[in-house]
């Protein structure tokens, strides 16, 4: 199946995806105890809606993304919303060329297609043209996640152990952080 490319969130044109958004959230969560802010269970009023956290938390990103706090990345596929990363921002005078990845999560119905890999490629793209050359993110220690970021090219910097309380069982997992310096690439 061949992708469409990846396009950015567009506030007011792309809010009736906000939705979708918090569904891939849930489902990661759910399939993967992705260690993504929530725990489950997730509650829903409808199968058409998705947990009130969730949806909520996705409503401010999207207000952050109105106001040039953050840029959503896409990737659809026939039509649906496949998977997303984010890119923030630094609002500080001494580092306003740092910027963060955040929430790098593919629904398990589209993964193994490269969408992973294509989301950070546009990423670092229009960070690059945003004068965002230094990139970091975090990861749960041991998780998929873990293994991709070193073959995108990012630095393993390091491990904080007990960090996060995990969805699966509620212990406390290490994470890990990375970094990429676009300036070297």
């Amino acid at each position: 199946m061949a992708l469409s490319p990846v396009i950015i969130f567009e506030p007011g044109k792309h809010d009736y995806l906000i939705p979708a958004f918090a569904f891939i959230h849930e489902d990661c969560v759910e399939t993967d105890y992705t260690l993504a802010t929530f725990h489950p269970p997730f509650h829903h009023k409808d199968p058409c809606t998705p947990d009130e956290r969730v949806l909520k938390y996705w409503q401010n990103n999207a207000a952050k993304a109105a106001d040039e706090e953050k840029v959503i990345f896409m990737q659809m596929v026939g039509g649906e919303l496949a998977g997303y990363v984010a890119l923030g921002s630094q609002a500080c005078e001494t580092g306003p060329f740092r910027g963060s990845v955040e929430k790098l999560l593919v629904s398990p119905r589209y993964r193994r297609m490269g969408i992973a890999k294509r989301l950070m490629a546009k990423l670092e793209e229009v960070a690059l043209s945003r004068g965002t050359t230094l990139l970091s993110l975090d990861t749960e220690a041991g998780s998929p996640a873990e293994g991709i970021y070193p073959r995108l090219g990012y630095t393993r910097l390091g491990a904080i152990p007990r960090y996060g309380v995990s969805p699966k069982d509620r212990r406390l997992v290490d994470e890990v952080f990375f970094y990429k310096d676009l300036r070297s690439i």
